[in-house]
């Protein structure tokens, strides 16, 4: 999984967009606890979500 595949499952999950990195830390946590995606992958994410800082996550 990439990080637009991510941001597209928030979407459809929440139905909204999200503004919050924080959002998507949690989310990429579950994915992670319920097997749904490797270590190597949860790391990349989290790596890609936390160059974010603190500005706004980009839109599709």
């Amino acid at each position: 999984m990439n990080f637009s595949e991510l941001l597209k499952m928030y979407e459809h999950q929440k139905q909204h967009q999200t503004s919050d990195g924080h959002e998507l830390l949690t989310l990429t946590k579950k994915l992670y606890i319920s097997n749904e995606i490797s270590l190597q992958n949860y790391k990349e994410l989290v790596r890609q979500i936390n160059r974010l800082g603190n500005g706004a996550v980009p839109t599709l």
